[in-house]
């Protein structure tokens, strides 16, 4: 028979020693794990390094986006108004007054006693200029008749107003379009439906905004003006103040392409302080602590890769170094080769006066620009058979082979650990027959003693 519990039969101490091999067995696992950990380490670095890319890449299209050297930008003087210019804008100065703004028309009906009693019910015809919507009314009282004008979007949003009078309830209607072309009326079969709206009382007049702009007058339906000044959508906010005037200025905007070179230059520097982090080699006393893709050939070649783009020349008229529009890597070694705007006054000067040569420089024909070749580079990495993505894959795949090998490793490890229990457990029950041997035995001999004595 087996005994299951190691050593009850031996009286030795076989379960701690079954724990011991099985400790010395396991420790078989730990290359395996150690190189596990140390691969899952480096696919986890790659993973940082290919989101720091990606950023740096971002920053890289928007310099390279021909676009965002062809816009405008509008400042504006006092609160009269707001502007928006477009890429089709021309760099323009303009002296606008305010008038008048464009006004919307109300009108509230004669006052009633209750807004329940049904009025009339039909169809209502709403008009608003040219546009005409037919709205069905199934509940007749003045609160049913507001229901369903706000429910047809017929550009007419209604309410009730409770005066105070002993006829207190009123249905203001208010137009949701500005201007003079854009006045309501109401029509119906049924007369009474119809009358309710036939004396209403014009609380607001519907009129256009009038402006100026230098000097021209300019009607407008809208508050919003898109065609007065070219490109450029003018936002009325309030009129000018009598012999005041707004004053627009419409010029190329450099401060957004300014930001877009800040941005880059940032997105650089943290795509270096991460390559920094996952290479670096510190010693700490008699220990070296090395970074997970320290000695990378991938991640080295990334960086050069990189390097070599930024340092090259741009062929071409017009500017072909960055160190033209004032940037440079650092010459600080304690800056870990860093990208620095080293001259904020050449980037200003080359923004005021050059904004062609910096769309030059970073964006070329589409190709050859610094950012356009940056993006192309990255993309490359990247993509499925890059080196970024081939090295994941790599890596992705002795994962895979040291799970499956750790796998084959524990199952011979078990099966090793068995056999000892086995081997322990038949020890176990031989010696505990030898033990029942030796009691039967000794307990004979105590037998022939006690006899021969008597």
């Amino acid at each position: 028979m087996a005994i299951e519990s190691l050593g009850v039969g031996s009286n030795l101490n076989l379960t701690s020693l079954l724990d011991g091999l099985k400790k010395s067995e396991q420790g078989k696992l730990e290359p395996i794990t150690k190189k596990f950990n140390s691969t899952d380490a480096k696919l986890s670095g790659f993973g940082q390094l290919r989101t720091s890319l990606e950023s740096f890449q971002a920053a890289a299209q928007k310099l390279n986006s021909g676009k965002l050297y062809e816009g405008f930008a509008s400042q504006v003087s006092g609160s009269a108004l707001t502007a928006t210019a477009g890429s089709t804008a021309a760099a323009g100065s303009y002296s606008i007054k305010i008038d008048s703004l464009a006004t919307a028309q109300s009108l509230a009906t004669a006052g009633r006693s209750d807004t329940t009693n049904s009025i009339g019910t039909g169809t209502l015809n709403v008009n608003v200029g040219t546009k005409s919507t037919p709205v069905e009314i199934t509940d007749g009282s003045l609160a049913g008749i507001r229901d369903a004008i706000n429910k047809a979007d017929a550009g007419v949003t209604a309410s009730i107003v409770n005066d105070g009078s002993g006829t207190p309830y009123r249905l203001v209607l208010n137009s949701q379009t500005t201007g003079a072309g854009a006045t309501m009326s109401f029509s119906s079969e049924n007369t009474a439906l119809e009358g309710i709206f036939s004396g209403a009382t014009e609380t607001v007049a519907a009129s256009d905004a009038s402006l100026t702009v230098n000097g021209l007058p300019i009607k407008s339906s809208s508050n919003t003006v898109e065609d007065a000044i070219q490109g450029v959508t003018l936002n009325l906010v309030e009129t000018t103040a009598a012999g005041a005037s707004t004053k627009l200025t419409v010029s190329q905007d450099t401060e957004s392409v300014k930001t877009a070179v800040q941005d880059f230059v940032k997105a650089y520097n943290a795509l270096n302080d991460k390559i920094t982090s996952l290479t670096k080699v510190d010693n700490e006393g008699d220990k070296v602590k090395s970074g997970v893709l320290t000695g990378n050939s991938t991640v080295r070649s990334v960086q050069s890769t990189l390097r070599g783009v930024m340092s090259s020349a741009v062929n071409g008229e017009g500017m072909n170094y960055l160190f033209e529009a004032g940037i440079s890597f650092s010459k600080d070694l304690s800056k870990s080769g860093k990208l620095e705007i080293t001259d904020e006054k050449k980037l200003d000067e080359a923004l005021a006066n050059n904004l062609e040569g910096m769309r030059g420089l970073f964006v070329g024909d589409g190709k050859t620009g610094i950012a356009a070749r940056l993006d192309a580079s990255i993309e490359s990495m990247l993509a499925t058979n890059g080196a970024v993505s081939s090295a994941e894959a790599g890596l992705e795949s002795s994962k895979a082979s040291l799970k499956a090998q750790s796998v084959r490793m524990q199952e011979t490890i078990d099966a090793t650990v068995d056999r000892y229990k086995k081997q322990f457990q038949q020890l176990d029950l031989m010696m505990s027959k030898l033990n029942n041997t030796q009691s039967y035995l000794s307990q004979q001999f105590e037998a022939l003693n006690s006899s021969s004595n008597s």
